[in-house]
């Protein structure tokens, strides 16, 4: 997979393109509806898959007091992506100078010059160009004038609900990650290089990999059960995630913290993808560190239990 940052800065010009365009963030159900359209479609008339997103949020632009905490970084919706089969992603940065793009200019600039566009896929309320005026109805009127083929994606309904990252969001801020899960169709996880800790872990016969807080949603603080994934190993572990403060040994200080099952080795350095499936409890204060190993044991035993009937 190519990725192509600001492709109006580069040389880079595409041609005989399939092209899904949104925000994407999640990669859920229905994403993968849409941008599984372009693949099969770019496969099928020997052309090329492009996913054309931003490097930023559009709202840090245009509306700062209202930009959402996304579901995915941009290495791991990178990441997702490349699995999906996806030949180019796009990320475009989305500035002042962007926001001002006239629909005209989108269609005439970005998809024919710059991205070579055949077919377009967008959800049913795609919007684009300066405040948003561009919008499926319009791209109706004009694409097949251009030479270009529209293909809209409705709504999606999943469980009984439309598909959305909105939807998503708010369940995993609400801590119903399992619910989150079965919209996204995959789990929610958290990709993050394992840092070095305090080593209180290790102490207590529970030794974790620490990961780094980065600017993501996160459910709400507590314990968790999930997997592990360790970049350029095939193999998935089990684990017990605590996400929060630490309240007992390191209060104030946030983490994730990762306790993986029946694993010795030392992985400082090394990039994980730590997956959350189940909540297990809320987070506690524990008065003393007996009373924190004897909590961790039986979070361990829970999660040992539930991954064992699944």
């Amino acid at each position: 997979m190519k990725i192509i940052i600001d492709i109006q800065n580069t040389k880079e010009r595409l041609k005989n393109s399939y092209i899904a365009l949104g925000t994407f963030d999640g990669i859920h159900r229905g994403h993968r509806v849409l941008i599984n359209g372009a693949i099969e479609k770019a496969r099928k008339n020997n052309g090329i898959s492009v996913v054309y997103t931003f490097l930023n949020h559009p709202l840090e632009i245009v509306a700062p007091e209202r930009v959402p905490k996304m579901i995915n970084t941009i290495d791991e919706k990178l990441r997702l992506l490349e699995e999906m089969g996806v030949d180019y992603v796009v990320l475009q940065t989305f500035d002042k100078e962007y926001a001002k793009t006239t629909k005209e200019e989108f269609i005439d600039k970005f998809l024919i010059e710059y991205l070579g566009a055949k077919e377009i896929f967008v959800g049913f309320n795609y919007t684009f160009a300066e405040k948003g005026s561009g919008n499926v109805e319009y791209l109706r009127e004009v694409a097949s004038k251009k030479g270009i083929i529209l293909n809209e994606i409705p709504a999606i309904e999943y469980k009984g609900k439309v598909l959305s990252s909105t939807l998503i969001r708010k369940l995993i801020l609400d801590g119903k990650v399992e619910e989150a899960n079965m919209y996204l169709g995959r789990p929610f996880f958290i990709s993050g290089v394992v840092e070095h800790g305090k080593k209180l872990g290790r102490v207590l016969g529970f030794p974790t990999a620490n990961l780094k807080i980065v600017n993501k949603v996160y459910p709400p603080f507590g314990i968790f059960g999930g997997t592990v994934s360790i970049e350029g190993e095939n193999k998935k572990y089990n684990a017990v995630i605590n996400i929060g403060r630490n309240p007992t040994l390191k209060p104030g200080e946030l983490s994730v913290e990762v306790h993986i099952l029946d694993f010795d080795r030392e992985i400082y350095g090394r990039k994980i993808d730590v997956s959350i499936e189940k909540h297990l409890r809320d987070e506690k204060k524990f008065n003393s560190m007996e009373e924190l190993r004897q909590g961790i044991k039986n979070d361990v035993e829970n999660w040992r239990k539930f991954s064992n009937r699944k």
